[in-house]
């Protein structure tokens, strides 16, 4: 796979750093931004600068969809009593984040450094002589990769921080565009709207020159985060207002009128498509392989073997040391439940896709998969060692420490354009034939031929209402992105957060109960092997169905749900109930994180901490 971000990186940040510091004399060899935007190779370079950031481990190599999109009903970070409010990536997850937790400063800096280059980078281009030459649409692509990345970084901050300092220019020699207030976020994201808009029109789709790689920002992904912006502007979310309520942005038709469009630009214009194998999508993305069949992924990080990139190290199925996979080269930070395990259909194939109940070998250094007994200690499934290739294998087979998987993280895929298609036709119109096609093309994929009939023509003809279709728009969106680093953002724009967190927690409490609709959940599961003894037999395992308690020849047998003992319900009971538990106190829907200390120490008392931080 061609990773772009490791082009000339050292050139690229050199010229990006093209602004010494104002009390330093220039040097005539320096590359100032009369130099760099005058020519098409070193703006190349200035643009590589902007996306060489993304792969940092403050951004989407690990922390930004690893870390802070937890937790929610789908993904968590697991923690016990004592663990569940420390002062790191378990108390943000948590939302029990406090102002001198030190991710949240790292974070927040190197988006502000990615949003600084992209200023610098649009200013110069406007201001560039080639834009009135020849060469003025290779500019012009340049521009739109440079508004996105500006677009992409204030977003996240956005819906990270709510309302922050924002400025579309580079930093002035004088300071005096510095310091400043935070500005509310509604008026950041229509800024954002307008610059994606003029971004598009300068971008050509995935597959024309210049632009064959989805590791590049193209037209689709321009449409698709202007789309999923303009969800947000319309959405909900806690306000710095007195009592700090949850509330939705103003004339929200208007921005899913815009995000409606958006996507049917994507769908009928665009030459992205469903892959029509979901295992398929992460068997290339851990294979470190494009699509180029499909174009599914709309846009990926480029991430670098060996340098960058957590997905199956934070994140994926747990692989332990042993000798036919080498290294356990995992810590699982982000988990998932067996609640979610049940959410799913049972003839779902998104669910064993996304749901690893198992880990790859133990402590013993075992080659085989093993069952994982705990209900809160599941992993996702989608990043795989067996899906690595060659190159990736011989370096784990050597390895004795941590290093960067390379696996590129897709930020936004077709599936979820036609599922947001779905829901603002929905929305606007109710549940007409395009909204309930949308939902069928995803859900199609997800089940064999023999069942689609049911589980797709007949499950969405039967959603005839609009709240009817939302619920199982809210639904799909769980089962398609699980681990993605979408959910958490969908609940809080739908003030569904701590609904469906509590509607988690009840369910657990019914199934360590038996109670309906979780009655039928066998009290004890048994498993057996396939006859390489070293896969399970998967299809094979009672989940739903009750075999007893009694031993069965050929098979293992381990208590499930209401079958553990007195003490393991009460223990995990005590862990449902600590997560996500910052939300319920001291503010309600607290889902924001606090500014850092430092930032506000130095902020020349222009900012300040809101929500009760």
């Amino acid at each position: 796979m061609k990773k772009i971000l490791f082009i000339i990186i050292g050139g690229a940040l050199a010229l990006q750093s093209c602004k010494k510091d104002f009390l330093e004399t220039s040097s005539p060899s320096e590359y100032t931004p009369g130099v760099v935007y005058s020519s098409l190779a070193y703006t190349e370079f200035a643009i590589t600068g902007i996306y060489a950031l993304l792969t940092q481990d403050q951004m989407y190599s690990a922390r930004l969809p690893l870390n802070y999109a937890t937790n929610t009903d789908v993904e968590i970070v697991g923690a016990n009593a004592t663990s569940y409010k420390e002062n790191t990536n378990r108390g943000l997850s948590n939302y029990l984040g406090t102002q001198d937790n030190s991710s949240i400063q790292r974070e927040w800096s190197t988006i502000y450094k990615m949003i600084e280059r992209a200023n610098l980078a649009i200013d110069g281009i406007r201001k560039s002589p080639l834009m009135q030459t020849s060469d003025s649409t290779r500019m012009k692509n340049f521009l739109g990769e440079a508004l996105v990345l500006r677009a992409l970084g204030y977003y996240e901050l956005v819906k990270n921080w709510g309302d922050v300092p924002f400025k579309a220019e580079p930093t002035k020699y004088d300071l005096s565009n510095v310091y400043l207030p935070a500005t509310d976020r509604d008026e950041i994201m229509d800024f954002l709207i307008s610059d994606l808009e003029e971004a598009a029109n300068n971008l050509p789709w995935l597959g024309t020159s210049n632009y064959g790689s989805s590791e590049k920002i193209t037209k689709g992904f321009a449409k698709g985060l202007l789309a999923r912006i303009a969800l947000s502007r319309g959405g909900y979310s806690i306000r710095n207002k007195s009592g700090f309520p949850t509330e939705r942005g103003s004339n929200w038709e208007k921005y899913y009128t815009i995000a409606r469009q958006q996507c049917l630009d994507i769908i009928t214009q665009g030459p992205h498509k469903l892959n029509t194998s979901y295992v398929d999508i992460w068997r290339k993305l851990c294979g470190h392989q494009l699509d180029l069949a499909f174009n599914e992924p709309l846009f990926e990080v480029a991430n670098g073997l060996g340098r960058s990139g957590e997905m199956g190290y934070s994140i994926g199925i747990r692989f332990y040391a042993n000798p036919k996979y080498g290294f356990g080269n995992n810590a699982n930070v982000v988990n998932t439940t067996a609640y979610y395990f049940y959410s799913f259909d049972q003839k779902d194939i998104r669910r064993d896709a996304t749901i690893a109940y198992y880990a790859y070998g133990n402590s013993a250094g075992e080659a085989k998969e093993v069952f994982q007994t705990n209900p809160l200690s599941y992993n996702f499934a989608k990043w795989d060692q067996r899906f690595m290739n060659a190159t990736w294998q011989a370096m784990n087979n050597a390895a004795n420490g941590k290093f960067g998987y390379g696996i590129n993280w897709a930020i936004m895929r077709y599936a979820d354009v036609l599922l947001m298609y779905a829901e603002t036709e929905n929305e606007l119109n109710g549940p007409t034939a395009s909204a309930k096609d949308a939902l069928k093309q995803v859900r199609t994929r997800a089940f064999a031929a023999a069942d689609q009939a049911e589980k797709v023509e007949n499950y969405v003809n039967a959603l005839s209402s609009k709240t009817d279709f939302f619920n199982a728009i809210v639904d799909e969106r769980a089962w398609e992105f699980g681990g993605e680093a979408v959910r958490k953002y969908d609940l809080i724009r739908w003030n569904l957060l701590r609904t469906k967190i509590q509607k988690q927690r009840e369910a657990f409490a019914k199934m360590f109960n038996a109670e309906a609709p979780y009655d039928k959940i066998p009290q004890s599961l048994h498993y057996k092997y396939q006859s390489n003894n070293e896969l399970l037999d998967k299809p094979d395992i009672n989940f739903f169905t009750d075999k007893g308690n009694d031993v069965i020849p050929g098979y293992t047998r381990v208590p499930w749900m209401s079958g553990y003992s007195a003490g393991n319900k009460t223990t995990y009971m005590e862990q449902v109930n600590l997560f996500s538990s910052g939300l319920e106190s001291p503010v309600p829907n607290r889902h924001l994180y606090p500014i850092h200390a430092s930032v506000l120490a130095e902020s020349q008392g222009k900012l300040k901490n809101a929500y009760g931080f």
